[in-house]
């Protein structure tokens, strides 16, 4: 997990926030310049200059949107000309490059095939470490505090994608009996997204294989208050079943939810298809 930056390379990082390095020296990239290089890092393929100058400039002409295309591309070449690779048509980052997104979404994707965690614990020799650096890895937003138009899709992707990777993670962690790397996992999925109840599901789960039962019926709790005061719907049956099943009983307040239900089953199932849509999408 631990991999040094190679000297000669150039490293552009998108999260959580820009920056451009070489080996341990920082580059002086700012301005057009650092969101036209955002903007190349986060295409696969080159790209055509007509589509970056009409999509990082889309409230001016198309001659003035060109002309400050080159003016960027100018300033990046002449103090980093291995950064990007441009000719007549296309633009794109040089080969030499390494950008974190494209790492980091290649990690995730791993974990969610589960092959990330078995690795470290077969492999490594300090394996709390490397799972510690593997969580925050997953932690950081895209381009934090940059709200343009181009980006908003990007930030979403990396969101669900980075998400679902740590609910994945916390659930083989549980697993595995590394139960504290688990609920911080479990944990940071519920602090991105407090509305989320796949990440509340995991650290339930966490709790439970560590035989934290009040910890788990106290995440319940939390997760239905907040759901009751933000969206006026319950959590799923799924999740009231995770904890009963686990427990052989209930707390008060989800034995008194339960029962509520039950003697008034076309709002009871009014409400759970609300919160079992909501925590689907």
């Amino acid at each position: 997990m631990r991999h040094a930056p190679r000297s000669d390379a150039y490293q552009v990082s998108l999260l959580p926030g820009f920056g451009v390095g070489r080996g341990e020296d920082a580059c002086d990239v700012t301005g057009a310049s650092a969101k036209l290089l955002a903007y190349v890092a986060l295409c696969r393929e080159p790209v055509e200059r007509t589509i970056v100058s009409s999509t990082l400039w889309p409230c001016v002409r198309d001659a003035r949107a060109n002309a400050n295309l080159r003016t960027a591309l100018w300033r990046v070449t002449q103090s980093h000309p291995d950064l990007l690779v441009v000719d007549r048509s296309k633009l794109g980052l040089g080969p030499e490059v390494d950008v974190d997104y494209r790492a980091r979404g290649e990690l995730a994707r791993r974990v969610l095939k589960g092959e990330v965690l078995p690795e470290i614990i077969a492999t490594s020799d300090d394996a709390r470490g490397d799972i510690q650096l593997l969580v925050e890895s997953l932690t950081g937003e895209l381009l934090n505090h940059w709200y343009e138009d181009w980006l908003s899709s990007h930030q979403e992707r990396w969101r669900q994608l980075r998400l679902h990777a740590l609910d994945a993670l916390s659930l083989q962690l549980s697993e595995a009996k590394f139960h504290a790397a688990a609920v911080d996992a479990a944990t940071a999925a519920v602090a991105a997204e407090p509305l989320r109840e796949s990440g509340y599901r995991a650290l339930i789960v966490a709790h439970l294989a560590e035989g934290n039962v009040g910890e788990a019926v106290r995440t319940h709790e939390r997760y239905r208050t907040l759901l009751e005061r933000e969206l006026r719907i319950s959590p799923s049956l799924q999740m009231y079943e995770l904890l009963t099943k686990a427990t052989g009983t209930a707390s008060p307040a989800i034995a008194l939810q339960a029962e509520a239900g039950s003697h008034d089953t076309e709002q009871a199932d009014t409400r759970l298809g609300e919160a079992v849509q909501w925590s689907e999408s």
